[in-house]
């Protein structure tokens, strides 16, 4: 506990010296375990969620407050096998489709904790991970909207295990409109680095977006688009 504390406390410091959370007005709420600015939110919000994992808690926080409709997506075998045995409301629409910079398959790698539902693209553990991949769909962001008939999103949330190195750039590349971003950046994988989690940020940034949160594990970041 304490090493994970000492951790935390170096992120963080880390963070503060690159500056990455921006002097805004806006005043973001915790829904569920994220932070928002929940003021534009209704029924009708457009709002997809990648990587639903074994934990809807965020997704039906959002259906409870706002009443409006998430898209939540996960292509990994796991997660779609306990999708299948959860009852959730209407508003909770699953695709067991993933996100990436590409429309195909994917190679993702079983998660090493048993009963975990946290597969990824990145072979944790490096040459210890013995585990075989499997092949998911997985495709960008600008063709699943189009498939779905949405030309901008309220929210988009990615909690991805990795994949949001590639899919962000592509996200920003298109164009598309996006008002508020959440996203779980995984610099501390092995094939990562805090470098690499900062180049990502300041692309976001780049592209007309403020970072309004940071989490206390300093992993979850929340951007909203600046006007």
């Amino acid at each position: 506990m304490v090493l994970k504390l000492l951790k935390q406390t170096l992120r963080q410091h880390r963070l503060r010296r690159a500056r990455v959370l921006d002097d805004t007005p806006y005043r973001p709420t915790k829904v569920g375990d994220w932070a928002l600015v929940t003021e534009p939110l209704n029924a009708s919000s457009v709002v997809y969620s990648f990587g639903v994992g074994d934990n809807v808690a965020w997704d039906l926080a959002m259906i409870g407050q706002f009443g409006c409709t998430i898209h939540a997506f996960d292509p990994t075998p796991a997660s779609i096998a306990w999708a299948s045995r959860q009852s959730l409301p209407p508003e909770f629409v699953f695709h067991d489709i993933g996100i990436s910079k590409f429309d195909g398959e994917l190679a993702f790698y079983p998660p090493r904790k048993s009963g975990s539902t946290h597969y990824s693209q990145e072979r944790r553990g490096g040459l210890l991970n013995r585990q075989e991949p499997v092949r998911c769909q997985v495709r960008r962001l600008a063709t699943i909207m189009q498939s779905l008939g949405h030309t901008r999103l309220d929210v988009l949330k990615l909690d991805v295990e990795g994949s949001e190195f590639d899919a962000v750039p592509d996200i920003l590349a298109s164009g598309i409109e996006i008002d508020q971003l959440l996203v779980e950046i995984h610099y501390h994988f092995r094939s990562r680095s805090f470098r690499a989690g900062l180049d990502l940020i300041h692309q976001i940034k780049a592209a007309g977006m403020q970072c309004i949160h940071v989490s206390p594990r300093g992993f979850d970041f929340s951007f909203v688009r600046a006007e």
